[in-house]
């Protein structure tokens, strides 16, 4: 189904891929087999996807997005609900989110991120641009500003976490705040970086001299490093 004017869809199913280069509106529950946007879509219920999301233009979702293929947004998007993806997320753009973002295959965000609940992947997850993140962040690798070591004026603490990471493998971050604990394998405080919480680390610890803790670094057995989700 293609809407390239001004369209308006009622609740529903279609067996068929929805794409979007106009502007459309959703009123209720909508489910398809796959999604493009170039254009604007509002909806007022959630969205199901059974396939790829790619989102370029303005997209705007008052209830929940789900999709159990990969999911890739480009311009100015916005979830109510909850943002649940089977594969992986890119967001290059604006991207704000009312509860938790789930992506298992991954999460990379360029652009600007504002997520009000928890981010979690089963792999790699890797934050620039700029974040603020109400909830915990737990990964297999976790990146925070890392680009920033590029830059030679770092602008301080333009990563905000307010819950803790918890990492399988690595924590590599940089300019963040971070207001619970830090747990990893092998953790990387880098500079401009303030952590109120404990930092927990199994193999390595590396931490920055213009990085500030409020507690010594401790290390821990492999067993200790469980999480409860």
């Amino acid at each position: 189904m293609k809407i390239s004017g001004s369209g308006r869809l009622s609740e529903g199913i279609i067996n068929d891929e929805l794409r979007v280069s106009g502007s459309a509106r959703i009123d209720g529950n909508f489910e398809c087999n796959g999604f493009r946007s170039s254009g604007s879509l509002r909806g007022s219920g959630n969205l199901t996807v059974h396939g790829d999301v790619r989102s370029s233009g303005s997209f705007r979702l008052i209830g929940s997005l789900y999709g159990d293929g990969n999911a890739r947004s480009s311009g100015s998007a916005s979830v109510g609900g909850e943002l649940l993806i089977r594969g992986a997320l890119v967001s290059s753009g604006s991207l704000k989110v009312g509860k938790k973002v789930e992506a298992l295959e991954g999460i990379r965000s360029s652009g600007s991120a504002r997520i009000q609940g928890d981010i979690f992947s089963q792999k790699r997850i890797d934050i620039e641009g700029s974040a603020t993140i109400d909830g915990n962040i737990k990964g297999d690798d976790i990146f925070i500003g890392t680009n920033l070591l590029r830059v030679r004026r770092l602008i301080k603490q333009r990563f905000k976490v307010h819950g803790s990471l918890f990492a399988t493998s690595k924590v590599d971050i940089t300019g963040t705040y971070v207001a619970g604990d830090v747990r990893g394998r092998d953790v990387i405080i880098g500079r401009g970086t303030e952590i109120l919480g404990a930092v927990y680390y199994i193999d390595s610890i590396e931490v920055h001299r213009q990085a500030t803790l409020s507690n010594e670094p401790i290390q821990i057995e492999v067993e200790e490093k469980q999480y409860k989700d």
